[in-house]
């Protein structure tokens, strides 16, 4: 035992292969379960989207106006994400990197239009698009800004959080969707009591 205990083993310094093994494990992983991964993954959203629908249709419009909310919903779902999806593919081909910047510029202007046509049918107030297209397209545009401007810094902020400490990423990012689905809840609040006031004040006219 002293004999063995003296011997100098030398072998292959692994310490510094960590990573590399993780990498090939990984990809070996993904090319096993790619496939399967993905489609719960789809499925997952899938019903959490349609999740999401069923409660904003019910809570909102209530069973009088449910099936307007659920058609408005999908919709704005099916064109934004087929939008999106439709350039996606485009950019893979483009390395300049132009079809990604006319995407995100066409994906602005679609949310736009969604946002303001779903809001009007939502509230019965598509009169407003002939009468007062305007000031409409004015006071959504504010709106919708506002609230892409919190969007993007809820976002720019879980993005730094997972990049400066880790560990406590899962918690920050919950607690900035959580932030996030109210904020958004009272900005869609607030878009629809400026439909209702344009509405009323248009009638009075």
């Amino acid at each position: 035992m002293v004999q063995l205990s003296s011997m100098q083993w030398e072998g292959p310094d692994l310490d510094g292969a960590g990573p590399i093994l993780a990498l090939a494990a990984l990809r070996q992983f993904l090319d096993s379960y790619g496939t399967v991964l993905v489609a719960t993954v789809g499925v997952l959203l899938l019903i959490l989207v349609i999740f999401w629908i069923g409660l904003e249709a019910l809570f909102r419009g209530g069973w009088k106006r449910l099936w307007v909310y659920v058609g408005t919903a999908v919709s704005r779902t099916v064109l934004l994400l087929g939008t999106a999806g439709i350039f996606l593919m485009l950019s893979r081909r483009d390395d300049s990197g132009g079809t990604l910047f006319i995407g995100v510029v066409v994906m602005i202007g679609v949310w736009f239009i969604v946002g303001l046509l779903e809001t009007v049918v939502r509230r019965d107030a598509v009169d407003l698009v002939a009468t007062s297209l305007a000031p409409l397209s004015a006071v959504m545009g504010c709106l919708l800004l506002s609230e892409g401007i919190v969007a993007f810094v809820l976002l720019g902020s879980a993005a730094v959080a997972l990049q400066a400490d880790p560990a406590l990423a899962g918690l920050f990012v919950t607690m900035v969707l959580t932030l996030w689905l109210v904020v958004h809840s009272y900005l869609v609040a607030v878009r629809y009591s400026a439909i209702d006031i344009m509405r009323r004040n248009v009638f009075r006219v």
